[in-house]
């Protein structure tokens, strides 16, 4: 048996940060901090092993490296893990000095998409002894059952030879079984700083399903959970949701999957199944414009979908194609169109600086945006994460301001194309906003999905 600390770290100043797979942001109104689902799916794993987990999310309860130091020293766990995020990188991978100093015998590891890429690059940290690779739950288990002489044998690692001083990079390892994934422990995670936007009420993650088959040339999705679509048992996503109603009170889900509506046989079964349940669960979810008919929606509406996001990311076809996106404006406008006459708020995600980008174009995508009756719009600079198309793309070019990848965030161009320098890129992006939420109708919008309680509280500090 084993003691082990499984966190999110500290983002740089303070602020909130996700580190969820394909999703590392900052914490705001729309970026909001989001359960550490990987941690949680981790710690049910280990658990279930018998050894002692705790998971701490230092940004959601506005913690700091102080408090992680303290916590290292004072526990002396066997191992530490944690995940990372590019826009975050050097940090998180400093996190490590902080553990070898306060407790020189913890082995330290990362898990996320971008040290899985360039693990070589991570270990250049040498406080850090292992890297977990692509989707963590079953390595990380197998790490710490074994001794370091081990690790020999564990698929899915990266790591430093203690003789040699070279790294070893050992074959991936195979991806769990749908049936086989267990459902999240929260229970050693303060889960009460996990809000909704807007509502303010207390929400978790499920995620009913793994791995995204689209290949759109800018996302890290089939990275960390493969390009297969694997499905849980609904049964095993109904007993959950239940459980969390049960055991913390919990009504609002969000349904963690990059395209919960790519298979509609399985979409049906889940809202039928819910339905059936008489849970009174209120949900949202992603989704692609080209997945989704009538008929599903109103289905997903009786079972509890109040929202349904989806990524537009242009308004022209031709960036649509070449993105990998394969989805084109009269789809997302039928989609959008659908989901509002359903009576379901919409969220729509919009991406500026892809290839192929110009101010023409961009114009269009905003006068899109604009055109559509969204309730929410997100507007993001076309981000070229390491182990991605648009990456190898942006290198090959020259469109790189920074060579090595690091601290890429979808807040900040990183990409000067032909024609269209980064600056260019966010301004335009400060622009849509500005556009957008400047608007009458987007603030009665806005107003409309505001819960009298927190409407309460932003009056009283409007006073201030």
């Amino acid at each position: 048996m084993a003691t082990i600390l499984l966190f999110n770290p500290p983002a740089p100043g303070s602020r909130g940060f996700t580190r969820e797979g394909r999703c590392t942001q900052e914490s705001g109104i729309w970026g909001t901090q989001w359960p550490p689902v990987s941690l949680s799916t981790t710690a049910a794993f280990l658990k279930r092993d018998g050894h002692l987990v705790r998971i701490i999310d230092f940004p959601a309860v506005g913690k700091g490296t102080d408090s992680l130091a303290v916590i290292v020293r004072t526990e002396t766990p066997d191992f530490a893990f944690w995940n990372t995020g590019t826009p975050t990188i050097a940090n998180d991978l400093h996190i490590a000095l902080l553990i070898r100093h306060n407790c020189p015998k913890t082995v330290t590891g990362v898990i996320g998409t971008h040290v899985s890429v360039l693990p070589e690059e991570a270990l250049r940290e040498p406080a850090l002894d292992i890297v977990i690779r692509h989707e963590p739950e079953r390595i990380l288990l197998n790490v710490c059952r074994a001794d370091e002489r081990a690790w020999t044998e564990i698929k899915g690692i990266s790591y430093r030879d203690g003789k040699r001083g070279t790294i070893v990079h050992n074959p991936d390892e195979t991806l769990i079984a749908p049936e086989d994934i267990l459902a999240p422990n929260w229970e050693t995670l303060d889960i009460s700083a996990y809000r909704l936007p807007l509502k303010g009420r207390r929400f978790l993650i499920v995620a009913p399903v793994r791995g995204c088959p689209y290949r759109c040339n800018f996302c890290t999705a089939p990275i960390y959970y493969g390009g297969r679509l694997r499905k849980r048992p609904v049964s095993h996503v109904i007993a959950e949701m239940e459980d969390n109603l049960i055991r913390f009170g919990i009504k609002d889900i969000f349904m963690w999957a990059d395209t919960f509506t790519a298979d509609r046989a399985y979409l049906r079964e889940f809202c039928l199944a819910l339905i059936d349940s008489g849970l009174p669960i209120s949900w949202t979810c992603n989704s692609r414009v080209d997945t989704i008919d009538i008929e599903s929606l109103r289905m997903m509406k009786e079972a509890g979908l109040w929202m349904i996001s989806f990524g537009l990311e242009s308004g022209n076809d031709e960036i649509l194609r070449n993105s990998g996106k394969h989805i084109s404006v009269d789809q997302s406008k039928e989609a959008v169109r659908m989901a509002q006459k359903t009576g379901l708020k919409v969220a729509g995600h919009f991406m500026f600086g892809l290839p192929g980008e110009t101010m023409e174009t961009m114009e269009q995508t905003l006068k899109f945006a604009l055109f559509l009756p969204l309730d929410i719009a997100q507007f993001y600079a076309a981000t070229p994460f390491p182990g991605t198309d648009l990456y190898e793309l942006a290198k090959n070019n020259g469109w790189l301001q920074r060579r090595n990848g690091t601290s890429f965030s979808q807040s900040t161009a990183v990409m000067d194309l032909p024609g269209l320098p980064a600056w260019k890129v966010d301004h335009f992006r400060k622009k849509a906003y500005r556009a957008f939420y400047g608007r009458p109708s987007a603030i009665l919008r806005l107003a409309a999905m505001v819960e009298p309680s927190v409407a309460r509280n932003v009056f009283r500090l409007m006073k201030r």
